[in-house]
């Protein structure tokens, strides 16, 4: 399951994607403007691999 935190820049607040990768290994995707942004490329994250993608 991927977890969504805030963090702040000088641009402003962004945020950023933690998730797991098939293999097990933890890694992270940085730099969405919105929280929405972040949670969708999340939900799709876990779909493809659920698809084995």
């Amino acid at each position: 399951m991927a977890n969504v935190k805030a963090y702040d820049t000088a641009a402003g607040r962004r945020y950023r994607v933690r998730y797991r990768t098939p293999q097990g290994k933890q890694t992270d995707k940085r730099g969405f403007v919105t929280k929405a942004e972040a949670n969708a490329w999340a939900a799709n994250v876990e779909v493809d691999k659920l698809k084995g993608i």
